[in-house]
């Protein structure tokens, strides 16, 4: 049996050898490999907020305020609203917050955290400045609220999670919430939607891989190797978080990738190795040949998901280019180990790898006209019938994406009964000041007076005319300190000495201004995150560019704009280099240049019914939001693109694997169709059992507390459930069959520089 005569100047058919011959060695440098870089997860992470804005208006708004005001005098005036602080909510069923026993009550509660170490201070009604006891009494007297600041030298994040536990409220009632809660609350959510996650996946693919393989030992290898690339990528990520800007969702795509894709390559590699055992090769040709055939896939497939996620790396300031290092680490590790650590551990086991059978798998070897070559006769016996259906029903399921309204959540990406949040909206139905939704304008004084007269005339006039629009409902600044001051007013008050100054002003002067600075606070009437907010962030940014002095427009809405216009002006760049490299990779492989473009066309199928249900149960709700516990919102507009990237880079994966098989039977069969049958009948069985498996891990993040990644767990689920169904199994022979041997044609041009692969149907057997 020549077998492996046609590889053997393959360099991955001697990378095989290599890996049987010098097993022990491969083992060894894979486990330092694994050793040394796992063990960068001690130096702990520095993760950013998921959106780090460089380069952007809002972003550079941000930070000149936060140079301009080194502290923050006025914080009892803007809520206590501190990053290094958080709030508590006290309320009681009978007292009202004026009661002795409730006062009693709050005090017993701080009393068990007064004298930890890193607080800088509670402020409470007792201790606060008089006019601003307001602040902490809600508007009908039944709610109080405290805030306790820690110090500058202290992590406020771990110094919060330290003490939460320790505050308790007999027979009150209380909500913690404020900046450090709600973050520390991301994060840990974050952290436990993994193990969540992974707690819920684990059982369920193995069971699976049992299944595919109906072998206990083949079903464990593969998530055997899923252990070193999901802990090698965090560390990596872990080390990287100290050297550069990584947002605090990328650990979970090294896990969301990192499992899913670990346990596809090993399973298509194992499968190899059995089938050519159960060809009679000795197992140092059979990993030969496996290395010659899955392996070199797997390189090429690792490949192009890489190209899929590093489209991310165009998005700059949102977040995005960390998530696409992480994802790519992930598969890089995972095309590592499967073709390092898991051939030489396959060169040790040997036949053994069929040991622990299970006689409820399914059948294994079946290389005859068995499911998959008959549905694949049936497609492409009647493929218009076939085709034209599956199409209208996945360009109708993506639909509703036509309605799709983009803008950034808040604390509402958290679970309706999460504590912070909770608090959060008692502080907005108690506190009418509380809540309310503004931008602001940070203008730039360093080469004007603040109050010289036409400076003055100038930022009058631009805050009276915002202050008139019918979408503003309050304009707050030293330039517009009142609706009933005009510019004529201000002049006289600040021609006077400060000290004689109305108290107001002072207050207001020196919680808005310095003397490089001043800034304009806008309070609006629509949902910070509506299309309206973001139309009148648009226009105030139109306003002030014909202001002789600049400034810079920023709040969470301008956030919102500039990270969409972000995403609005790269996808162009990032989806050209994500398709143009992609046909590259895949027309080298198979040397055909109407095939790649038909696998990208088939790629963006597979998406279009998960950008439709984005839109139909994360965006309108329609009753999921019942009973997935989450609140339907404006759809991220990351989400979109962290989803094209992921699902384009695995979808192709799976195109490329199959098309391997495609085309290694037309190389012997010279016949296009019986190709087809014979490559989805040795691919249908592993590509339906790998995506089932991927389903599950990324369908297991849909019970995550986080909205964005309970959207991104069930729409990557949806994607690759269709791909590996409708797609793989209907769509794709169809195309086939009427495309002909118009499959693998190329240009004579392109073919004088990448000649075809010819047919060869003598070959000895």
């Amino acid at each position: 049996m020549g077998g492996g005569k046609g590889y053997r100047k393959d360099t991955f058919y001697k990378m095989g050898l290599f890996s049987h011959d010098r097993r022990k060695t491969v083992i060894a440098v894979s486990l330092v490999v694994f050793f040394s870089l796992g063990s960068l997860i001690a130096t702990g992470n520095e993760f950013t907020d998921a959106f780090d804005g460089e380069g952007m208006e809002s972003y550079q708004a941000h930070h000149m305020i936060t140079d301009a005001f080194t502290t923050n005098e006025s914080e009892g005036e803007s809520g206590f609203s501190g990053s290094r602080g958080f709030t508590i909510i006290f309320a009681h069923g009978e007292w009202n917050a004026s009661n002795p026993q409730f006062a009693e009550g709050v005090n017993l509660t701080l009393s068990e955290i007064s004298s930890t170490q890193n607080i800088q201070y509670i402020l409470t009604p007792w201790n606060t400045n008089p006019d601003l006891i307001d602040w902490h009494y809600s508007d009908d007297g039944s709610h109080m609220r405290v805030h306790v600041e820690f110090s500058a030298d202290a992590d406020a994040k771990q110094a919060y999670r330290e003490i939460k536990d320790d505050i308790k409220c007999g027979e009150l009632s209380c909500w913690r919430t404020g900046d450090v809660a709600i973050d520390t609350t991301f994060d840990d959510r974050m952290v436990e939607d993994l193990v969540k996650a992974e707690i819920l996946a684990a059982p369920l693919t193995i069971i699976l891989l049992i299944i595919v393989f109906s072998s206990i030992v083949a079903a464990l290898l593969p998530v055997a190797i899923s252990i070193p690339t999901v802990i090698s990528g965090v560390g990596i990520i872990f080390w990287l978080s100290h050297q550069m800007d990584v947002n605090n969702y990328a650990m979970n795509i090294v896990s969301l990738i990192g499992i899913g894709v670990s346990i596809d390559y090993s399973l298509f590699i194992v499968n190899r190795f059995r089938e050519e055992l159960h060809n009679g090769h000795d197992k140092r040709e059979a990993l030969a040949i496996t290395s010659a055939t899955a392996g070199k896939a797997v390189f090429f497939s690792g490949i192009t998901v890489v190209i899929g996620l590093t489209g991310m790396l165009f998005f700059e300031g949102t977040g995005l280019p960390s998530m696409g290092i992480g994802g790519s680490l992930a598969v890089g590790l995972a095309v590592f180990f499967s073709t390092t650590f898991l051939m030489a551990i396959l060169s040790i086991l040997g036949e053994n790898i069929n040991r622990l059978k299970v006689p409820f798998g399914l059948p294994q070897y079946s290389d005859s006209e068995g499911l998959w070559f008959k549905l694949a006769d049936f497609v492409m016996r009647r493929p218009v019938m076939t085709l034209v259906p599956i199409l209208i029903l996945l360009i109708g399921a993506g639909t509703p994406f036509l309605n799709v309204q983009l803008g950034l959540g808040g604390i509402d990406l958290l679970a309706p009964d999460e504590e912070v949040r909770v608090g959060s909206e008692i502080q907005e139905e108690e506190w009418a000041d509380f809540g309310e939704a503004d931008i602001f304008i940070a203008f730039d004084l360093e080469d004007d007076d603040r109050f010289d007269n036409q400076t003055i005339d100038t930022l009058y006039n631009f805050s009276a005319s915002v202050a008139n629009r019918s979408d503003v409902s309050s304009v707050v600044g030293i330039y517009y300190p009142t609706p009933e001051m005009n510019a004529s007013n201000l002049k006289e008050i600040y021609s006077q000495p400060s000290n004689q100054q109305p108290v107001m002003i002072q207050e207001l002067v020196n919680a808005t201004s310095t003397e490089e600075i001043a800034i304009i606070r806008i309070v609006y009437t629509p949902e910070p995150g509506s299309p309206e907010a973001h139309t009148l962030v648009k226009e105030v940014r139109l306003m002030e560019d014909e202001l002789p002095i600049q400034g810079l427009v920023g709040g969470w809405a301008a956030i919102s704009v500039d990270i969409i216009e972000e995403v609005q002006n790269k996808t162009p760049i990032a989806v050209t280099y994500i398709l143009l490299c992609t046909g590259i990779l895949v027309f080298i492989q198979v040397r055909s240049v109407l095939i790649p473009i038909k696998a990208m066309v088939m790629n963006i199928l597979s998406l279009t019914a998960s950008f439709g249900m984005l839109v139909y149960v994360f965006q309108e709700g329609h009753g999921f939001e019942e009973w997935m516990n989450f609140t339907p919102l404006s759809v991220d507009p990351t989400t979109p693109v962290i989803m094209f990237c992921i699902v384009f880079g695995l979808s192709m994966d799976y195109e490329v694997l199959m098309l391997s098989r495609i085309h290694e039977a037309y190389l012997e069969t010279g016949d296009n169709t019986e190709a087809v049958r014979r490559g989805l009948q040795q691919t249908g069985r592993l590509i339906t059992g790998a995506a089932a498996v991927m389903v599950v891990v990324f369908a297991s993040f849909a019970i995550a507390s986080v909205q964005i990644i309970k959207a991104i767990g069930l729409g990557l689920a949806l994607a690759i459930a269709i791909d590996a169904t409708l797609v793989r199994a209907i769509v794709v022979p169809a195309t086939m069959r009427l495309m002909g041997d118009l499959n693998w044609w190329s240009p004579k041009w392109l073919a004088r520089w990448f000649p075809p692969h010819k047919p060869n149907t003598e070959e000895s057997e």
